[in-house]
């Protein structure tokens, strides 16, 4: 019998590939990424997520360090030319356009990369499975596919009352693959697993 989708929401960003999600069978996520041949998908088990979700500013460090380092470097050349005279003579040119060209680069990507997302993590290790970019492609199929979810889960909950024990063998399981599919970092997965052994043991 093939697999039933119940909802799915794609969304398309300026800096990332494509992403189409899917609650299928009511009880999984199934996460697509990019396109055609290099299309990569996995699937993350709702059991396994935890109740809430959390809503995260994605920030582009390197590019702002970047912008940062431009500035300054510009700002200390203006300074040490106005203060001491010092001048690069003919390579002042190549200087201040490489910089600034440079800085320009990196407020763009800054700003191509700045969005706002909610994160899914695991229920017990807390471990970030996947996100989902608010508003996208526009509020209303945001919001659908978001109930959708939550109802999913709600049901998931109560058709499968799972021991606690049971809990922390099922996420286990899916952290392992997820680790051998390279969704997440091996080093994830084992401050997990201790994190779960120590939930199994008390």
């Amino acid at each position: 019998m093939p697999a039933q989708i119940n909802a799915t929401l794609e969304q398309q960003s300026r800096a990332e590939p494509p992403k189409e999600l899917q609650i299928v069978d009511g009880k999984e996520i199934r996460i697509i990424i990019g396109a055609p041949p290099r299309q990569k998908s996995y699937s993350v088990q709702l059991l396994a997520l935890a109740d809430k979700s959390q809503i995260r500013l994605n920030i582009a460090w390197g590019w702002l360090w970047l912008l940062i380092i431009c500035v300054l470097a510009l700002l200390g050349y203006w300074l040490t030319s106005s203060l001491f005279g010092l001048s690069l003579g003919t390579f002042e040119f190549s200087y201040v356009a490489g910089f600034s060209l440079t800085a320009i680069l990196a407020l763009v990507m800054f700003g191509l990369k700045l969005a706002r997302k909610r994160v899914f993590v695991s229920r017990l290790a807390r471990v970030r499975l996947f996100d989902i970019h608010i508003g996208k492609p526009n509020h209303r199929a945001y919001k659908s596919f978001l109930g959708k979810l939550n109802q999913s889960l709600t049901k998931a909950r109560q058709f499968w009352n799972l021991k606690p024990e049971h809990q922390v063998a099922g996420e286990m399981r899916m952290l392992r693959r997820l680790s051998e599919e390279g969704v997440i970092k091996q080093s994830d997965y084992e401050n997990a697993k201790k994190k779960l052994f120590s939930l199994s043991s008390g």
